[in-house]
């Protein structure tokens, strides 16, 4: 993979990212509850994390300069309460917001993948397979929270089959 095709790679993420941010910074303006509001400020955090994580490589390869393995923490599984998942259920925007997020973050870990898989240098190769682990976890975490609360979505928007 060359600079240009790795910057341009870069700057997709980045993008990614930001629309990540922007989904559940639209969620937070939802909701009234604390564990809800704790869990859409935690991934703004680590998407802006992400973000700054991809811009620093962004600045390191557009200079030339030799890249440096980024020190990370592993982000972790969670664990949601049943008012989490009826607050979530409950509320439209916040179940679309964990819908549009879950193929935002399927999205990203499946183009970090191939971004990994296309890297030739070593460093930059690790860096995507940890945003590939990364993305992975919130993709994990928001299918759960999708699939716990779609009983509660569907009952409260009284659908039914047709």
């Amino acid at each position: 993979m060359e600079n240009k095709e790795i910057l341009a790679a870069l700057k997709n993420a980045m993008r990614g990212e930001m629309d990540s941010i922007n989904i559940y910074q639209s969620a937070l303006a939802n909701s009234k509850d604390t564990e809800v509001i704790n869990f859409f400020n935690n991934m703004v955090e680590e998407e802006q994390r992400h973000y700054n994580y991809l811009l620093e490589y962004y600045k390191s390869i557009n200079n030339e300069e030799t890249l440096k393995a980024i020190d990370t923490k592993d982000a972790e599984n969670m664990i949601f309460s049943e008012n989490f998942i009826e607050r979530i259920g409950s509320n439209q925007m916040l179940f679309s917001a964990i819908s549009v997020a879950t193929l935002l973050e399927k999205n990203a870990f499946e183009f970090y993948q191939r971004s990994a898989d296309q890297a030739d240098n070593e460093v930059l190769k690790k860096f995507f397979e940890k945003m590939v682990t990364w993305e992975k976890q919130h993709y994990d975490n928001l299918i759960i929270i999708a699939d716990e609360a779609e009983n509660t979505y569907w009952q409260k928007n009284r659908f039914e089959p047709f």
